[in-house]
């Protein structure tokens, strides 16, 4: 037997909702600065070699430093995903048991 959604479960499911699509974009804004910042290392990187301003060692090293910032921009990206995505699920489970028309 299927119930009903009353009134402040459906804003309660809404709002945790809305609380999950913002976890997830502060996620996907750190890895878009991250994305940022690696493309301006290199840019600089490649320009600075090109005109003789870097040696191959400060080059290598700012690579490896853009490749630091992307790797710690990433992290955190696929952690929160793989909670919210956690949470969902729980919440769809938790409703289908609860026999809760979706």
């Amino acid at each position: 037997m299927k119930k009903e959604f009353s009134d402040i479960e459906r804003e309660i499911v809404e709002i945790e909702i809305e609380k999950s699509r913002l976890n997830r974009e502060k996620a996907m804004i750190v890895l878009n600065k991250s994305l940022f910042i690696y493309f301006c290392f290199l840019f600089v990187g490649i320009i600075g070699f090109i005109n003789s301003y870097l040696s191959k060692t400060l080059l290598n090293v700012i690579i490896l430093v853009g490749l630091v910032v992307l790797v710690l921009g990433t992290v955190p990206y696929v952690q929160t995903m793989k909670k919210e995505e956690k949470k969902l699920n729980t919440m769809i489970d938790d409703l289908k048991s609860k026999g809760v028309k979706i």
